[in-house]
């Protein structure tokens, strides 16, 4: 019953995206058909209740978990979780679907089935906010189902209800240039207004730090470790820089007994190693990726590590030389690295 009703929501490309009420007000701007997907990191999160007295035993509350895995060009990929009623993962890998940036696409051509109804406004626990309502009548005898498509995002479903039980969005990443949303932080510069960012602006700024966490899983069981390494501009130089390399705990507190190690950058002919995997590397597109220090542009490299295996790695360009993530898969191993903390 599950893995029907998985497959259904699928073609109906049930998704959802939280719009707060106080962020719709804000002026009409021309809009990304594709705006959820351009993002990557971005997650949402929809709850699924079941009818009461509905066939097939299935009386227990459970969650689906959306993640924007990868950005490309033509097409993003996208992972959907099931967890349990606990929000904890079942088993078995997520499901990667690869949405193509096609309007006639899987995800937003009229869901097969239905009819369109009307224009409404939803209330759910992620917000209210714009739909078209779509019905359909009753066949097969399943009754009358509804589905409540956003205005603002092609292609995606805020709420579904049928005689199984309803589902609706109920967390959503909001980001700063999603359609009608305002940003209560600061104003970013407008593209006419940049200005060349200095390869030295990292490392020629004292004080500057940020934090790395990296999760390894390895071996058919799936052992895990874990480390975390914070990195410090001491020192700044017309020649140099220091910085002070210290481990950390996973809760970003100073090991005992581990003294900081320093490492000099050097600014001559050797500094551009400092900003592009040490592996030999080549640029694969450029991708906006959202993180837990806020969102950045990122140059994306494709590389082999040393036992051959296969990785990824993101560099900020508005920061050179900071990773923002890294990522190297091999059979029965996973390593990610991702930045946890950054500090001007």
């Amino acid at each position: 019953m599950r893995k029907t009703m998985t497959l259904m929501l699928l073609v109906a490309a049930l998704l959802a995206v939280h719009v707060p009420a106080e962020a719709r007000e804000a002026p009409e701007t021309e809009k990304d058909f594709f705006q959820l997907y351009r993002i990557a990191g971005r997650t949402w999160l929809q709850k699924r209740t079941p009818a009461p007295g509905q066939e097939g035993g299935d009386v227990s509350e459970s969650y689906f978990r959306y993640e924007i895995l990868n950005v490309y060009e033509k097409h993003a990929d996208m992972a959907e979780t099931t967890l349990d009623q606990g929000k904890q993962p079942v088993e078995g890998d997520p499901f990667v679907m690869k949405v193509e940036f096609d309007e006639e696409g899987l995800f937003f051509t009229d869901p097969v089935g239905f009819k369109k109804s009307k224009l409404e406004k939803v209330k759910t626990p992620a917000g209210t906010f714009e739909c078209v309502l779509w019905t359909s009548s009753n066949q097969r005898d399943d009754g009358d189902a509804k589905l409540w498509r956003s205005v603002d995002f092609p292609g995606l479903t805020v709420k579904q209800s049928d005689r199984f039980g309803t589902r609706e969005i109920i967390e959503f990443t909001w980001i700063d240039g999603d359609p009608g949303y305002k940003s209560k932080g600061k104003k970013k510069k407008n593209d006419d207004e940049e200005t060349e960012i200095d390869p030295k602006r990292l490392f020629t700024t004292k004080g500057a730090l940020w934090v790395h966490q990296t999760e390894i899983v390895k071996g058919e069981r799936g052992f895990k470790s874990f480390s975390t390494v914070q990195y410090e501009v001491e020192k700044v130089s017309d020649e140099e820089c220091e910085i002070e390399v210290t481990k950390l705990t996973q809760l970003l507190q100073k090991l005992k007994g581990e003294d900081p190690e320093t490492r000099v950058i050097k600014f001559d002919d050797t500094f551009n190693e400092n900003l592009e995997p040490q592996e030999r590397s080549r640029e694969e597109r450029t991708e906006k990726r959202l993180t837990e220090v806020g969102l950045f542009e990122c140059t994306v490299y494709a590389f082999k590590d040393a036992e051959g295996r296969e990785g990824h790695a993101w560099y900020a360009k508005e920061w050179p030389g900071l990773m923002v993530r890294r990522v190297i898969k091999g059979e029965l191993y996973k390593e990610v690295t991702n930045l946890v903390k950054f500090e001007e």
